[in-house]
Protein backbone atom coordinates (compact mmCIF):
# COMPACT_ATOMS: atom_id res chain seq x y z
CA UNK A 1 0.00 0.00 0.00
CA UNK A 2 1.12 3.12 -0.96
CA UNK A 3 1.69 6.03 1.53
CA UNK A 4 0.51 8.79 -1.31
CA UNK A 5 -3.36 7.33 -0.39
CA UNK A 6 -5.95 9.59 -1.97
CA UNK A 7 -8.32 11.19 -0.02
CA UNK A 8 -10.97 8.00 -1.32
CA UNK A 9 -8.61 5.23 0.44
CA UNK A 10 -7.87 7.21 3.65
CA UNK A 11 -8.13 5.78 6.80
CA UNK A 12 -10.74 7.10 8.62
CA UNK A 13 -8.33 8.22 11.73
CA UNK A 14 -11.06 10.10 13.79
CA UNK A 15 -13.25 6.67 13.56
CA UNK A 16 -10.13 4.57 15.03
CA UNK A 17 -9.71 7.43 17.56
CA UNK A 18 -13.51 7.41 18.69
CA UNK A 19 -13.49 3.54 19.27
CA UNK A 20 -10.45 3.00 21.39
CA UNK A 21 -10.06 3.60 25.35
CA UNK A 22 -6.04 4.29 24.17
CA UNK A 23 -4.86 7.33 21.68
CA UNK A 24 -4.34 7.32 17.91
CA UNK A 25 -1.02 9.23 17.07
CA UNK A 26 -0.67 10.92 14.14
CA UNK A 27 2.99 11.73 12.40
CA UNK A 28 3.76 15.30 14.10
CA UNK A 29 2.24 14.20 17.32
CA UNK A 30 5.51 14.52 20.22
CA UNK A 31 4.44 10.77 21.39
CA UNK A 32 3.96 9.21 17.95
CA UNK A 33 8.01 10.02 17.55
CA UNK A 34 8.70 8.39 20.75
CA UNK A 35 6.53 5.20 20.06
CA UNK A 36 7.56 4.97 16.21
CA UNK A 37 11.11 4.21 17.27
CA UNK A 38 11.64 0.18 18.97
CA UNK A 39 14.70 -0.64 20.07
CA UNK A 40 17.40 -0.90 17.27
CA UNK A 41 18.02 2.61 16.83
CA UNK A 42 18.67 1.67 13.16
CA UNK A 43 15.16 1.28 12.53
CA UNK A 44 13.86 4.57 11.57
CA UNK A 45 10.11 4.19 9.49
CA UNK A 46 7.08 5.93 9.73
CA UNK A 47 3.87 4.09 10.24
CA UNK A 48 0.73 5.94 9.16
CA UNK A 49 -1.00 5.41 12.63
CA UNK A 50 -0.01 4.06 16.20
CA UNK A 51 -2.80 2.97 17.79
CA UNK A 52 -1.71 2.65 21.90
CA UNK A 53 -3.94 -0.40 23.12
CA UNK A 54 -4.72 -0.03 26.46
CA UNK A 55 -6.67 -4.01 26.52
CA UNK A 56 -7.73 -6.84 24.52
CA UNK A 57 -10.80 -4.59 23.42
CA UNK A 58 -8.61 -2.02 22.08
CA UNK A 59 -6.94 -4.30 19.89
CA UNK A 60 -10.12 -5.83 18.81
CA UNK A 61 -11.09 -2.60 17.78
CA UNK A 62 -8.37 -1.82 16.09
CA UNK A 63 -7.66 -5.01 14.00
CA UNK A 64 -11.74 -4.81 12.73
CA UNK A 65 -10.66 -0.49 11.83
CA UNK A 66 -7.33 -2.46 9.95
CA UNK A 67 -9.64 -4.73 8.36
CA UNK A 68 -12.02 -2.39 7.21
CA UNK A 69 -9.65 -0.09 5.60
CA UNK A 70 -7.17 -2.81 3.98
CA UNK A 71 -4.25 -1.11 5.91
CA UNK A 72 -2.08 -3.52 7.30
CA UNK A 73 -0.67 -3.94 10.55
CA UNK A 74 1.98 -4.34 12.68
CA UNK A 75 2.13 -5.79 16.62
CA UNK A 76 4.63 -3.87 19.32
CA UNK A 77 5.33 -5.77 22.31
CA UNK A 78 8.34 -4.78 23.86
CA UNK A 79 9.76 -3.57 20.01
CA UNK A 80 12.94 -5.50 21.27
CA UNK A 81 13.15 -7.47 16.84
CA UNK A 82 16.64 -6.50 15.93
CA UNK A 83 14.90 -6.55 12.29
CA UNK A 84 12.47 -3.64 13.80
CA UNK A 85 9.43 -6.01 12.95
CA UNK A 86 7.24 -3.79 14.85
CA UNK A 87 7.33 -1.07 12.97
CA UNK A 88 6.92 -0.53 9.34
CA UNK A 89 6.08 2.11 6.59
CA UNK A 90 2.19 2.33 5.17
CA UNK A 91 0.80 -0.03 8.10
CA UNK A 92 -0.85 1.13 11.09
CA UNK A 93 0.97 -0.43 14.47
CA UNK A 94 -0.93 -1.83 17.22
CA UNK A 95 1.34 -0.83 20.52
CA UNK A 96 0.54 -2.96 23.32
CA UNK A 97 3.23 -1.11 25.64
CA UNK A 98 0.59 0.10 28.05
CA UNK A 99 -0.61 -3.88 28.13
CA UNK A 100 2.18 -5.23 30.47
CA UNK A 101 -0.13 -6.95 33.71
CA UNK A 102 0.56 -10.41 34.87
CA UNK A 103 -1.18 -12.56 37.14
CA UNK A 104 0.21 -15.39 38.71
CA UNK A 105 -1.89 -18.88 39.91
CA UNK A 106 0.35 -19.75 42.55
CA UNK A 107 -2.18 -22.98 42.75
CA UNK A 108 -2.14 -24.05 38.86
CA UNK A 109 1.92 -22.65 38.54
CA UNK A 110 1.22 -20.46 35.95
CA UNK A 111 1.22 -16.71 34.98
CA UNK A 112 -0.72 -14.76 32.74
CA UNK A 113 0.80 -12.44 30.90
CA UNK A 114 -0.36 -9.41 29.17
CA UNK A 115 0.81 -9.62 25.18
CA UNK A 116 2.86 -6.02 26.08
CA UNK A 117 4.90 -7.25 29.15
CA UNK A 118 8.75 -7.57 28.69
CA UNK A 119 10.51 -10.57 30.96
CA UNK A 120 11.34 -7.91 33.59
CA UNK A 121 7.37 -7.76 34.24
CA UNK A 122 7.26 -11.49 34.29
CA UNK A 123 9.90 -12.18 36.98
CA UNK A 124 9.11 -8.91 38.99
CA UNK A 125 5.82 -10.93 39.80
CA UNK A 126 6.76 -14.59 40.22
CA UNK A 127 10.04 -14.23 41.58
CA UNK A 128 8.36 -13.77 44.91
CA UNK A 129 7.26 -16.95 44.85
CA UNK A 130 10.16 -18.97 44.18
CA UNK A 131 9.08 -19.05 40.78
CA UNK A 132 10.32 -18.85 36.86
CA UNK A 133 9.69 -19.75 33.46
CA UNK A 134 11.94 -19.27 30.48
CA UNK A 135 12.41 -15.72 29.33
CA UNK A 136 14.96 -13.53 27.35
CA UNK A 137 18.62 -13.89 28.41
CA UNK A 138 18.34 -9.75 28.60
CA UNK A 139 15.04 -8.01 30.60
CA UNK A 140 14.01 -5.85 28.25
CA UNK A 141 12.96 -8.50 25.75
CA UNK A 142 8.76 -8.28 24.92
CA UNK A 143 7.27 -11.42 25.66
CA UNK A 144 5.17 -11.50 22.47
CA UNK A 145 8.01 -11.39 19.79
CA UNK A 146 10.09 -13.84 21.78
CA UNK A 147 7.89 -16.39 22.60
CA UNK A 148 6.09 -16.06 19.03
CA UNK A 149 9.85 -16.76 17.66
CA UNK A 150 10.93 -19.85 19.69
CA UNK A 151 12.12 -18.59 22.92
CA UNK A 152 15.86 -19.55 24.13
CA UNK A 153 17.19 -18.37 27.40
CA UNK A 154 18.62 -19.15 30.68
CA UNK A 155 16.36 -21.80 31.78
CA UNK A 156 15.86 -23.12 28.43
CA UNK A 157 17.83 -26.65 29.00
CA UNK A 158 16.00 -27.55 32.19
CA UNK A 159 12.97 -26.11 31.42
CA UNK A 160 12.35 -26.00 27.77
CA UNK A 161 11.83 -22.93 25.77
CA UNK A 162 9.35 -20.37 25.90
CA UNK A 163 7.10 -22.05 23.27
CA UNK A 164 7.14 -25.40 25.26
CA UNK A 165 6.28 -23.37 28.19
CA UNK A 166 3.33 -21.77 26.49
CA UNK A 167 -0.23 -23.38 27.92
CA UNK A 168 -2.63 -21.04 26.09
CA UNK A 169 -3.13 -17.63 24.20
CA UNK A 170 -6.01 -15.20 23.80
CA UNK A 171 -5.48 -14.47 20.06
CA UNK A 172 -7.62 -10.97 18.36
CA UNK A 173 -7.68 -12.65 14.52
CA UNK A 174 -7.63 -10.47 11.39
CA UNK A 175 -11.54 -10.43 11.13
CA UNK A 176 -11.61 -8.91 14.84
CA UNK A 177 -12.68 -12.26 16.63
CA UNK A 178 -11.04 -13.08 19.41
CA UNK A 179 -10.29 -16.63 20.19
CA UNK A 180 -8.50 -19.08 23.01
CA UNK A 181 -5.93 -21.15 21.31
CA UNK A 182 -4.10 -24.23 23.08
CA UNK A 183 -3.77 -27.89 22.40
CA UNK A 184 -7.51 -28.71 22.75
CA UNK A 185 -8.69 -25.42 20.58
CA UNK A 186 -7.70 -24.26 17.61
CA UNK A 187 -4.71 -26.75 17.97
CA UNK A 188 -3.33 -25.84 14.41
CA UNK A 189 -2.72 -22.15 15.47
CA UNK A 190 -1.80 -22.99 18.42
CA UNK A 191 1.15 -25.08 16.37
CA UNK A 192 1.62 -22.22 14.51
CA UNK A 193 1.94 -19.36 17.41
CA UNK A 194 5.01 -21.58 18.92
CA UNK A 195 7.89 -20.99 16.74
CA UNK A 196 6.38 -19.76 13.56
CA UNK A 197 7.40 -15.71 13.86
CA UNK A 198 4.07 -14.26 14.18
CA UNK A 199 1.40 -12.92 11.93
CA UNK A 200 -1.58 -15.26 12.52
CA UNK A 201 -3.25 -12.88 14.72
CA UNK A 202 -2.46 -10.35 17.55
CA UNK A 203 -1.87 -12.31 21.07
CA UNK A 204 -3.00 -10.15 23.82
CA UNK A 205 -2.63 -12.85 26.61
CA UNK A 206 0.24 -15.77 26.87
CA UNK A 207 -0.58 -18.18 29.53
CA UNK A 208 3.24 -19.96 31.02
CA UNK A 209 3.75 -23.03 32.81
CA UNK A 210 6.29 -21.85 35.87
CA UNK A 211 8.91 -24.25 37.57
CA UNK A 212 10.11 -23.81 41.15
CA UNK A 213 13.08 -21.40 40.27
CA UNK A 214 13.91 -19.10 43.69
CA UNK A 215 17.64 -18.89 43.50
CA UNK A 216 20.52 -19.95 40.63
CA UNK A 217 24.48 -20.68 41.05
CA UNK A 218 25.42 -18.50 38.01
CA UNK A 219 28.33 -16.16 37.25
CA UNK A 220 30.50 -15.43 34.62
CA UNK A 221 34.34 -15.53 33.61
CA UNK A 222 36.51 -13.95 31.58
CA UNK A 223 39.47 -14.91 30.18
CA UNK A 224 42.44 -13.31 27.66
CA UNK A 225 41.78 -13.71 24.46
CA UNK A 226 44.87 -15.57 23.78
CA UNK A 227 43.08 -18.14 25.56
CA UNK A 228 39.88 -17.96 23.36
CA UNK A 229 40.46 -21.51 21.09
CA UNK A 230 41.52 -23.27 24.15
CA UNK A 231 38.59 -22.85 25.88
CA UNK A 232 36.30 -23.22 22.93
CA UNK A 233 37.69 -26.52 22.51
CA UNK A 234 36.90 -27.00 26.60
CA UNK A 235 33.55 -25.98 25.89
CA UNK A 236 32.90 -28.11 23.39
CA UNK A 237 33.82 -31.51 25.49
CA UNK A 238 31.83 -30.16 28.80
CA UNK A 239 29.12 -29.47 26.98
CA UNK A 240 28.78 -32.84 25.14
CA UNK A 241 27.48 -34.11 28.43
CA UNK A 242 26.46 -31.32 29.98
CA UNK A 243 23.42 -31.73 32.82
CA UNK A 244 19.96 -30.45 31.89
CA UNK A 245 20.48 -27.44 35.17
CA UNK A 246 23.61 -26.03 33.40
CA UNK A 247 22.58 -23.35 30.53
CA UNK A 248 26.26 -22.01 29.41
CA UNK A 249 27.47 -19.12 26.51
CA UNK A 250 30.93 -17.76 25.75
CA UNK A 251 30.94 -13.98 24.58
CA UNK A 252 33.37 -12.14 22.32
CA UNK A 253 33.20 -9.33 24.43
CA UNK A 254 35.41 -6.23 25.42
CA UNK A 255 36.27 -6.19 29.33
CA UNK A 256 34.30 -3.94 31.28
CA UNK A 257 35.72 -1.37 34.17
CA UNK A 258 34.62 -4.06 36.68
CA UNK A 259 36.31 -4.28 40.16
CA UNK A 260 36.95 -8.14 39.97
CA UNK A 261 39.34 -7.52 36.41
CA UNK A 262 42.55 -6.31 36.40
CA UNK A 263 42.85 -2.76 35.31
CA UNK A 264 45.00 -3.42 33.08
CA UNK A 265 42.38 -5.68 31.27
CA UNK A 266 39.71 -2.87 30.91
CA UNK A 267 38.74 -2.15 27.12
CA UNK A 268 40.59 -4.65 25.79
CA UNK A 269 39.34 -7.88 23.92
CA UNK A 270 38.31 -10.86 25.74
CA UNK A 271 36.50 -13.99 25.67
CA UNK A 272 33.72 -14.67 28.56
CA UNK A 273 32.05 -17.90 30.05
CA UNK A 274 28.44 -16.88 31.15
CA UNK A 275 26.60 -19.55 32.83
CA UNK A 276 23.17 -20.27 34.87
CA UNK A 277 22.77 -23.66 37.12
CA UNK A 278 18.96 -23.80 38.07
CA UNK A 279 19.55 -27.25 40.27
CA UNK A 280 20.85 -27.37 43.75
CA UNK A 281 23.78 -24.67 44.12
CA UNK A 282 26.29 -26.68 45.83
CA UNK A 283 26.16 -29.31 42.99
CA UNK A 284 26.40 -26.84 40.01
CA UNK A 285 29.62 -25.81 41.79
CA UNK A 286 30.66 -29.09 41.43
CA UNK A 287 29.58 -30.09 38.34
CA UNK A 288 30.51 -26.51 36.87
CA UNK A 289 34.52 -26.82 38.14
CA UNK A 290 36.05 -28.32 34.94
CA UNK A 291 34.91 -25.75 32.82
CA UNK A 292 34.41 -22.66 35.38
CA UNK A 293 38.05 -23.32 36.55
CA UNK A 294 39.51 -24.11 32.91
CA UNK A 295 42.85 -22.22 32.07
CA UNK A 296 44.29 -18.71 34.27
CA UNK A 297 41.00 -16.13 34.60
CA UNK A 298 41.41 -12.66 34.43
CA UNK A 299 38.68 -12.31 36.87
CA UNK A 300 35.10 -13.76 37.84
CA UNK A 301 31.85 -12.74 39.22
CA UNK A 302 30.05 -15.42 40.48
CA UNK A 303 27.70 -16.85 43.12
CA UNK A 304 24.15 -17.67 44.37
CA UNK A 305 21.48 -15.04 43.69
CA UNK A 306 17.84 -14.38 42.86
CA UNK A 307 16.56 -15.72 39.28
CA UNK A 308 15.34 -12.37 38.11
CA UNK A 309 18.77 -10.87 39.36
CA UNK A 310 20.81 -13.18 36.92
CA UNK A 311 18.20 -12.19 34.01
CA UNK A 312 19.12 -8.32 34.25
CA UNK A 313 22.91 -8.77 34.15
CA UNK A 314 23.52 -8.61 30.61
CA UNK A 315 20.90 -5.33 30.42
CA UNK A 316 24.02 -3.04 30.30
CA UNK A 317 24.89 -4.31 27.47
CA UNK A 318 21.92 -3.68 25.19
CA UNK A 319 20.61 -0.34 25.73
CA UNK A 320 17.95 0.91 23.65
CA UNK A 321 18.67 3.47 20.92
CA UNK A 322 21.68 1.81 19.75
CA UNK A 323 22.68 0.89 16.41
CA UNK A 324 22.21 -2.94 15.97
CA UNK A 325 22.74 -5.50 13.01
CA UNK A 326 22.78 -9.27 14.22
CA UNK A 327 23.18 -12.42 11.88
CA UNK A 328 22.92 -15.85 13.38
CA UNK A 329 24.59 -19.52 12.43
CA UNK A 330 23.90 -23.19 13.61
CA UNK A 331 26.44 -25.89 14.00
CA UNK A 332 26.51 -29.90 14.16
CA UNK A 333 29.71 -29.67 15.58
CA UNK A 334 32.24 -27.04 16.72
CA UNK A 335 35.27 -28.22 14.91
CA UNK A 336 38.39 -26.75 15.06
CA UNK A 337 38.38 -25.50 11.54
CA UNK A 338 35.34 -23.61 12.50
CA UNK A 339 37.03 -22.21 15.89
CA UNK A 340 39.79 -21.19 13.94
CA UNK A 341 37.64 -19.00 11.69
CA UNK A 342 35.61 -17.50 14.95
CA UNK A 343 38.28 -16.44 16.86
CA UNK A 344 39.91 -14.43 13.55
CA UNK A 345 36.70 -12.86 13.41
CA UNK A 346 35.60 -11.97 16.99
CA UNK A 347 38.55 -10.71 18.15
CA UNK A 348 39.22 -7.88 16.39
CA UNK A 349 35.33 -5.64 15.66
CA UNK A 350 35.15 -2.86 14.47
CA UNK A 351 33.27 -1.58 17.23
CA UNK A 352 34.40 -2.66 21.09
CA UNK A 353 30.87 -2.65 21.82
CA UNK A 354 30.35 -5.78 19.03
CA UNK A 355 30.20 -9.24 20.62
CA UNK A 356 29.57 -12.88 19.25
CA UNK A 357 27.73 -14.98 21.67
CA UNK A 358 28.17 -18.89 21.11
CA UNK A 359 25.28 -20.74 22.49
CA UNK A 360 24.48 -24.57 23.16
CA UNK A 361 20.95 -26.38 22.85
CA UNK A 362 20.47 -29.88 24.12
CA UNK A 363 18.68 -30.77 27.05
CA UNK A 364 14.97 -30.21 27.71
CA UNK A 365 14.69 -28.63 23.70
CA UNK A 366 15.97 -31.42 22.08
CA UNK A 367 13.78 -33.73 23.74
CA UNK A 368 10.24 -32.21 22.58
CA UNK A 369 9.49 -33.38 19.55
CA UNK A 370 10.16 -32.01 16.53
CA UNK A 371 7.06 -31.44 14.76
CA UNK A 372 5.22 -30.41 18.29
CA UNK A 373 5.89 -26.83 17.35
CA UNK A 374 7.23 -24.54 14.43
CA UNK A 375 10.53 -24.21 16.44
CA UNK A 376 12.87 -26.16 14.00
CA UNK A 377 16.38 -26.15 15.49
CA UNK A 378 15.60 -28.46 17.53
CA UNK A 379 18.72 -30.46 17.26
CA UNK A 380 21.23 -28.31 17.01
CA UNK A 381 24.05 -28.61 19.11
CA UNK A 382 25.27 -25.12 18.96
CA UNK A 383 24.62 -21.97 17.58
CA UNK A 384 25.95 -18.74 17.27
CA UNK A 385 25.06 -15.08 17.19
CA UNK A 386 27.03 -12.31 15.88
CA UNK A 387 26.06 -8.92 17.49
CA UNK A 388 26.62 -5.75 15.65
CA UNK A 389 26.76 -3.08 18.25
CA UNK A 390 27.58 0.33 17.27
CA UNK A 391 26.95 3.56 19.20
CA UNK A 392 25.53 5.47 16.18
CA UNK A 393 24.25 5.21 12.56
CA UNK A 394 27.81 6.73 11.52
CA UNK A 395 29.70 3.40 12.62
CA UNK A 396 26.59 0.87 11.50
CA UNK A 397 28.22 0.03 7.76
CA UNK A 398 31.53 -1.41 9.11
CA UNK A 399 29.67 -3.10 11.83
CA UNK A 400 26.95 -4.37 9.30
CA UNK A 401 30.08 -5.55 7.11
CA UNK A 402 31.79 -7.35 9.82
CA UNK A 403 28.63 -9.37 10.70
CA UNK A 404 28.03 -10.54 7.23
CA UNK A 405 31.53 -11.15 6.81
CA UNK A 406 31.48 -13.64 9.80
CA UNK A 407 28.09 -14.97 8.51
CA UNK A 408 30.16 -15.69 5.27
CA UNK A 409 32.79 -17.38 6.80
CA UNK A 410 31.16 -19.60 9.02
CA UNK A 411 28.93 -20.82 6.22
CA UNK A 412 31.24 -23.85 4.95
CA UNK A 413 30.54 -25.00 8.73
CA UNK A 414 27.06 -23.93 9.39
CA UNK A 415 23.41 -25.46 8.41
CA UNK A 416 21.23 -23.65 6.24
CA UNK A 417 18.13 -22.78 8.65
CA UNK A 418 18.60 -19.91 11.57
CA UNK A 419 16.16 -19.31 14.54
CA UNK A 420 13.61 -16.44 13.68
CA UNK A 421 14.28 -14.45 16.74
CA UNK A 422 18.21 -13.44 15.62
CA UNK A 423 17.40 -12.88 11.90
CA UNK A 424 18.95 -9.39 11.53
CA UNK A 425 17.83 -9.34 7.90
CA UNK A 426 13.95 -10.04 7.57
CA UNK A 427 14.29 -11.44 4.23
CA UNK A 428 15.67 -14.03 6.31
CA UNK A 429 12.56 -14.97 8.37
CA UNK A 430 10.38 -15.34 5.45
CA UNK A 431 12.63 -18.32 4.02
CA UNK A 432 15.35 -19.51 6.57
CA UNK A 433 13.91 -19.75 9.74
CA UNK A 434 11.58 -22.97 8.77
CA UNK A 435 11.83 -25.92 6.21
CA UNK A 436 9.81 -25.96 3.17
CA UNK A 437 7.06 -28.47 4.21
CA UNK A 438 6.73 -26.01 6.91
CA UNK A 439 6.96 -22.86 5.16
CA UNK A 440 3.89 -24.21 3.13
CA UNK A 441 1.82 -25.13 6.21
CA UNK A 442 2.41 -21.83 7.91
CA UNK A 443 1.35 -20.47 4.50
CA UNK A 444 -1.71 -22.37 4.65
CA UNK A 445 -2.58 -21.52 7.93
CA UNK A 446 -1.87 -17.68 7.15
CA UNK A 447 -4.31 -17.46 4.22
CA UNK A 448 -6.65 -18.95 6.16
CA UNK A 449 -6.77 -17.18 9.27
CA UNK A 450 -5.88 -13.78 7.57
CA UNK A 451 -6.73 -14.09 3.79
CA UNK A 452 -5.70 -11.03 3.01
CA UNK A 453 -2.42 -10.98 4.54
CA UNK A 454 -2.63 -7.90 6.76
CA UNK A 455 -0.73 -9.19 9.65
CA UNK A 456 2.16 -10.59 7.50
CA UNK A 457 5.36 -9.99 9.28
CA UNK A 458 7.28 -9.79 6.58
CA UNK A 459 5.93 -8.07 3.30
CA UNK A 460 5.02 -9.40 0.02
CA UNK A 461 7.12 -8.91 -2.51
Amino acid sequence: MSSELDAAHTPAWDELAAALRGPVLRRGEPEYEQRRHVWNGAIDRHPLAIARCLDAEDVRAAVRFATRSQVPMTVRGGGHNVAGLAVREDALMLDLGAMNRVEVDLQLRTARVEGGALWRDVDAATSPHGLATTGGLVSSTGVGGYTLGGGVGWLMRHYGLAVDNLLEADVVLADGRSIVVNERQHADLFWALRGGAGGFGVVTHFTYQLHPVAEVFAGVVFHPIEGAAELLRAFRTFTRNAPDALTAMLVFTTAPPAPFLPPATHGKRAIALAYCWSGEPAEGTRVLAPLADHGQPLGRHEGVMPYAAWQQTFDPTAPAGDHYYWTTSQFDALDDALIDTLVAGAETPPDPRCEVHIHHLGGAVARVPRDATTFMQRDVPFFINVIGHAGGAEGLAAVRDWTQGLRTAFAPHARSDMQPNFTGDVADLGTRSHDAATQQRLAALRAHYDPAGLLLPVRKA
